[in-house]
Formats: structure tokens, C-alpha cells, sequence
């Protein structure tokens, strides 16, 4: 007996936000400065805003019994 087989390939993209940011938190990312940027990543929280699945399948590919 034969039957059908694909491969699928699901992939989730996630947005994710923090709370409002302080003016000097701000400043600080404005700065370009990768510490003073590190400085601001450590004192916020990153919280799911929106996410979105992708899917994608290969052509079936037919398998006989041998």
C-alpha cells in the first residue's frame, strides 16, 4: 500500500514591546552607546505584543511498500 508524505515547516515570528520608556531611558538608547543601551535592556521587560505563524510544505512525495 502507498501513501503520501510532505515535509512542513512551521515558523512563529513574535513582537515583542516593552512598557513606556523614561525620557532618560531615552536618552541613553538615542546615545547609541551599547553600554548605556545595555543599561536600558536590564532594567525593562519585553512583553508579548503580537506574534504571527508562517507555514510552509514541500511538494507530497509518494512511498510504496517495497
Amino acid at each position: 500500500m502507498a501513501k503520501l508524505r510532505r515535509r512542513v515547516i512551521y515558523t512563529t515570528i513574535r513582537w515583542e514591546e516593552t512598557d513606556p520608556l523614561t525620557e532618560e531611558q531615552i536618552k541613553k538608547w538615542k546615545s547609541e552607546d551599547e553600554d548605556l543601551q545595555e543599561e536600558v535592556m536590564d532594567e525593562v521587560d519585553f512583553d508579548l505584543s503580537h506574534d504571527k505563524a508562517l507555514e510552509d510544505s514541500d511538494w507530497p512525495e509518494l512511498i510504496e511498500n517495497e
